[in-house]
């Protein structure tokens, strides 16, 4: 390799220009910085920097965002375009830095090996992001899938065409630059592309003035484009660069689904939720500034594909939009709402959305917010879901049924029950389903025999145990929630205990993630599928009966995407002889919500269709004559649902519990 490799920087290019690149470089600069600022201030308000800050910075997805393209590559189609624009654009910068270092400090980095590598690389990565554009622009303004809706649909266009200057533009200079210097040999091995350029620009047999005007007018227009482009980062679409990293910083993994607890001791507090954009917390504002209209939401939206009048990304736009034109601390609920109830209402809360966004924005925080307060200040709350609620209030259940009947599931069976005096390992928060629901009582059954079994040191609440109020909660009625969540907080410290487990993920989540925003709620809490995947692995359950089965898994939401579980189910039933499991192919993160999640368990729209439907096809794809979950609401769902299919009318669900007692009882 040739170790003297160089080129002469700001070849032919006069000091005047060179005066007014550093020139505007500033002032691009400082305008750019401008731009972010106020971006910030929009997102801060008066609130400060700390309030960015989440209790812990989340360094992995900020690093992956950076170098790995974060949550894009989920959509290889989508993630090959975008590492095209975006890998290119980043040997670029490098190439550009290199450069800058070469001529305004005494260091000459850019020569030898470093020269020929970083201009080979730079060449290369000039075609890859044209090619990236070219299809990013096909997908965009010819082929038009509906997600890709934008409420400013040319901002793609001017970045676009922006981008496709700067390297066309690139290429010509360089393309001149070479033929003007007589054509050294190496450049048509490390500049291919500019050797090829060059050799045209010989063929034009331009005289040497009209050579050295065209070669300055356009190295003149390229560093005012690239000038103008840094302007941009800061004012358009392309902040986007800057702002998404620092968007996966400072999320928090799985943290969507948690709300924070409303303060109704303000006595100066006229309305509750989110009525005004005053009551924006400052990620949601982020949320607002991060979101790139990329559609992924919309794709995974298990509501909307059941032609549910809800659209993630809509709730995200037309807030950002409505508080980008307003003036003010404006209403949200005023003459014309920007949410629809029926909207509001569709919402699952599956985190699928959350999931799939690769700006990390978390839709379901506003979605509940808003929810909040059409519930808590206009009154507005389906009749089945305020039947359910008062329910709750008076029998402790959602399903009416006496609380005296609460314990009748263990009757017959010997069943250790808590003492406040004893301390034991394991709490069994059995849940309202488990109680009263006759397909989540056999579960519970099988789950008991199998804890007792393995010499599990347990004991369950009994007639003592109330519903958790995730229903409530995901209804909006946070004022019921908090009287729910302080009333159980002070029965559960009454029991000595090291962690809780759950038979629901709803309350898996409910207790272990948001009781722990109240004062004394800090409990570990598992899923019963995790305990009894470490009780295989320790030797204490043995899968001894083979079980000739072929079945698929449904993740539940609550346990997949809102906790992280995707193995402990899993682990179980491979743990079990005989049982062969296929996979949907939308399984794990990718699982299709079952519908009956964000409290559309106990209310049901109008609107479309039931979102069972999808996931009933799904399961029906795969040919299996069984399906095992690991939901209270799911095992509910599908088992009502499922004659609705003509391919799971005979479908045998079952509960990972109960299919494991199969094996080991």
């Amino acid at each position: 390799m040739d170790t003297q490799a160089t080129r002469e920087i700001m070849w032919a290019i006069p000091q005047s220009f060179k005066i007014i690149m550093y020139a505007l470089f500033a002032l691009s600069t400082a305008a750019m910085i401008k731009g972010l600022y106020d971006k910030y201030q929009f997102a801060v308000q008066d609130r400060g920097f700390k309030s960015l800050l989440p209790e812990k910075l989340n360094w992995s997805n900020f690093l992956k965002t950076i170098f790995l393209q974060g949550k894009v590559t989920r959509h290889f189609k989508i993630g090959v375009i975008h590492a095209l624009i975006f890998y290119g654009f980043m040997i670029l910068w490098v190439a550009t830095d290199l450069v800058a270092i070469h001529y305004d400090t005494p260091f000459k980095v850019f020569q030898g090996p470093v020269y020929i590598t970083i201009s080979f690389l730079a060449d290369m990565a000039g075609l890859m992001i044209l090619v990236g554009i070219g299809l990013a622009f096909k997908r965009r303004y010819i082929d038009k899938p509906d997600y890709l809706s934008a409420t400013k649909p040319k901002q793609e266009m001017f970045m676009y065409i922006m981008l496709t200057l700067l390297v066309v533009l690139g290429y010509v200079i360089e393309g001149f630059r070479i033929s003007g210097t007589g054509m050294p040999i190496g450049e048509k091995s490390w500049a291919p592309v500019g050797w090829f350029i060059a050799t045209i620009v010989n063929g034009m047999n331009l005289s040497e003035q009209t050579m050295a005007f065209t070669y300055r007018g356009m190295w003149f227009f390229h560093m005012a484009n690239t000038m103008a482009f840094i302007v941009a980062i800061g004012h358009s679409k392309f902040s986007h660069i800057m702002i998404l990293p620092v968007a996966a910083l400072l999320t928090p993994f799985r943290r969507g689904g948690v709300l924070e607890p409303m303060d109704f001791e303000n006595e100066e507090a006229e309305t509750f939720g989110l009525g005004k954009l005053s009551e924006l917390t400052t990620k949601n504002r982020l949320d607002m500034l991060s979101c790139v209209e990329c559609g992924r939401c919309t794709q995974a939206c298990p509501a909307l594909a059941s032609d549910k009048p809800l659209d993630p990304k809509k709730i995200i736009t037309k807030i950002r939009d409505f508080a980008q034109e307003t003036e003010g601390d404006a209403e949200l609920w005023g003459e014309k709402a920007i949410y629809s109830f029926t909207e509001l209402d569709s919402c699952t809360t599956c985190g699928a959305c959350m999931e799939e966004c690769p700006a990390n924005i978390e839709h379901v925080n506003i979605i509940m917010e808003a929810k909040r307060y059409k519930t808590l200040t206009l009154g507005e709350i389906p009749p089945a879901a305020a039947d359910a609620a008062n329910k709750i209030r008076v029998n402790g259940n959602p399903w009416g049924i006496s609380q005296d009947d609460r314990f009748k599931w263990a009757d017959g069976m010997d069943v250790p029950v808590a003492d406040e005096q004893k301390e034991i390992d394991y709490l069994y928060y059995v849940g309202c389903a488990g109680s009263y629901d006759a397909a989540n009582q056999k579960v519970l059954k099988d789950t008991i025999m199998l804890l007792q079994k393995a010499n599990v040191d347990f004991a369950v609440i009994g007639k003592g145990e109330k519903c958790n109020g995730d229903p409530i909660r995901r209804f909006g009625d946070e004022y019921t929630f908090f009287e729910v969540a302080i009333e159980n907080i002070s029965m559960l410290n009454q029991y000595k205990f090291k962690k809780i487990v759950t038979h629901c993920p709803h309350c898996l989540h409910t207790i272990g993630k948001e009781y722990g925003k109240f004062e004394d709620g800090q409990f570990e809490v598992v899923h019963h599928t995790e305990l009894l995947a470490a009780l295989i692995k320790d030797g204490k359950l043995k899968t001894e009966k083979s079980l000739d089965q072929k079945l698929t898994f449904h993740d539940p939401c609550y346990l997949g995407r809102h906790h992280g579980e995707y193995n402990a189910p899993r682990e179980i039933l491979k743990a079990i002889p005989g049982l062969e499991i296929n996979e949907m192919e939308k399984s794990k993160d990718t699982a299709t919500c079952c519908g009956m999640g964000g409290g559309n368990m106990w209310y049901e729209l109008d609107e479309g269709q039931h979102l069972a439907l999808n996931r009933l096809e799904e399961i029906g794809e795969t040919n299996s004559p069984s399906l095992a979950t690991a939901c209270s609401y799911c095992l509910i769902n599908f088992n009502s649902s499922k004659g609705q299919n003509n391919k799971t009318e005979e479908l045998e669900i079952d509960d990972v519990a109960s299919i494991l007692a199969k094996s080991v009882l």
